[in-house]
């Protein structure tokens, strides 16, 4: 395991260790080898645009502790030239992946806020069960409100209601942390029943057990 000492050098359990210089040589990232006879001296150096890239090859560098002998070792048998191509195509690569990771996570953290603010109607009809429709956050595993019915018609009539309201499901799911769940049914019912009051009164109703059945909102 590599250890960062505070002039800019790792430490490790073999003879070649990547250097970020200092100063005026704050762009230079280095491998240098410790030989026999206890002389360090670099076998491969690279120049970047500023400390900031410097900075980031030579962190890259330090958590690939496995890959300093063998970026040492073909620096002297290859040249520095040639090892450094091959050097600089990993860390572009790793750089590549880390941006791509990155854009990933922000794309996922604006999808779970997005799905957060977003509440959305279901509706359910289990074989042998009663049938229910429900309001459920994107972001939660289940519904925050579920009702009842004993027939599919009745939970069909609020049904054709409540579709047409989504602008108000924020509200509705206040009302439900404030007062509850038998709260937000009676609002519901309450809602449904006003708004039928007033297409029956236009002569727009559908009639029957579901009144609003083509009924878009206002």
């Amino acid at each position: 395991m590599a250890e960062r000492l505070t002039d800019g050098l790792f430490v490790g359990p073999n003879n070649y260790v990547p250097r970020l210089g200092t100063g005026d040589d704050a762009r230079v990232v280095e491998i240098l080898r410790r030989r026999a006879d206890g002389q360090i001296v670099p076998v491969w150096s690279v120049a970047l645009d500023n400390p900031k890239s410097a900075r980031t090859l030579y962190d890259w560098m330090g958590t690939n502790s496995d890959s300093w002998s063998m970026w040492g070792r073909l620096s002297l048998r290859v040249g520095p030239e040639a090892a450094g191509r091959m050097i600089m195509e990993a860390a572009a690569e790793h750089e590549r992946v880390r941006i791509e990771q990155e854009r990933r996570r922000r794309e996922n953290e604006r999808e779970q806020a997005r799905l957060s603010r977003e509440i959305k109607l279901y509706y359910y009809d289990p074989k042998r069960k009663a049938p229910s429709l429900a309001l459920e956050r994107g972001s939660d595993k289940a519904p925050f409100f579920r009702m009842t019915f004993t027939e599919r018609w009745e939970r069909d009539r609020v049904l054709d209601w409540l579709k047409n309201q989504r602008e108000q499901f924020a509200d509705m799911e206040e009302l439900w942390a404030e007062h509850g769940a038998m709260a937000l049914e009676r609002h519901i019912l309450a809602g449904m029943r006003e708004t039928e009051r007033a297409v029956k009164a236009r002569g727009d109703s559908a009639g029957g057990r579901r009144p609003l059945r083509f009924w878009r909102g206002e």
